[in-house]
């Protein structure tokens, strides 16, 4: 079973809170949403608590502030990098006391700076492992899920994504935009998709199959990667091939529409995946 759901409040929603989010998806009958916290975390955990209750059959994720660099040359950058993602944890912590599906962190873990991408990896093994360490001795039960990047001056790549999640016993985020944008849009078909899939479990094994978080859109790209996002049927990335393939593959877990028309989108997609035979 595949979660279809939007990153963010729905443009639809009036007045538009989290709360009234909620509803309006279920009225939708879409059943998950990711917090978007892009400019830092707005929820405390005193909201996030109010809010439980209204959450109802969606499955709640949140992803991290987007200036997190956990590569940064100065230290400070990587210590409000860390918070950053700690403060994003206990929110949904919050959320997965009542629902353990609702437990998922997702952050874009930073840039290469011109350095080695072997020596960038050891840091981010390094960085990421201090959080976790912290989450375990604060018994916040969380999975961070770092995402597979768009612009090629990121760490995530496909590759990077899932040997670290490997290596630190964590779960990807894959933004199959992302692979695409990165891809100069090369990987674009039902084959290029599903052999991700096979990279995935032949990596993490049937929980990165069946536990998996997804993030969908149209997409323009340049000499440099991800441009910016775009409408599903503004963009050339191949949603519909990519459905096909999720649904051959027998992938669970939930899938993000990250399109400038959020709900309208993740609709898009919903109807397209429950059509296919």
């Amino acid at each position: 079973m595949l979660n279809f759901g939007t990153a963010g409040i729905p443009l639809s929603t009036k007045p538009r809170t989290t709360k009234n989010a909620f509803y309006l998806l279920r009225k939708m009958d879409l059943n998950a949403l990711e917090l978007e916290f892009v400019h830092g975390v707005n929820i405390k955990e005193k909201g996030a608590k109010d809010l439980v209750e209204h959450s109802r059959k969606i499955v709640v994720s949140a992803h991290a502030p987007y200036y997190i660099n956990l590569n940064a040359k100065e230290e400070e950058k990587v210590e409000r990098s860390i918070n950053h993602i700690i403060k994003t944890a206990k929110v949904i912590n919050i959320f997965n006391r009542y629902s353990e599906i609702n437990k998922n962190v997702v952050f874009h873990p930073g840039y290469y700076l011109k350095m080695d991408k072997k020596e960038v990896y050891k840091v981010m093994v390094k960085n990421i492992g201090r959080i976790l360490d912290y989450l375990k001795d604060n018994r916040i039960n969380v999975m961070l899920r770092p995402e597979t990047t768009g612009r090629i001056t990121q760490f995530g790549d496909l590759d990077e994504t899932l040997s670290l999640s490997q290596e630190l016993g964590i779960l990807p985020c894959i933004d199959f935009a992302h692979i695409y944008a990165r891809s100069m849009g090369r990987i674009n078909d039902y084959n290029s998709f599903y052999k991700i899939l096979e990279k995935v479990e032949d990596t993490l094994g049937k929980e990165g199959i069946y536990d998996m978080h997804i993030h969908v859109s149209g997409i323009q790209y340049g000499k440099g990667g991800e441009k910016n996002h775009l409408p599903l049927q503004e963009s050339k990335f191949n949603y519909r091939e990519l459905l096909k393939a999720l649904k051959d593959y027998g992938v669970r877990g939930t899938v993000i529409c990250e399109s400038p028309r959020l709900e309208y989108d993740a609709l898009i997609l919903k109807k397209e995946y429950e059509n296919l035979e």
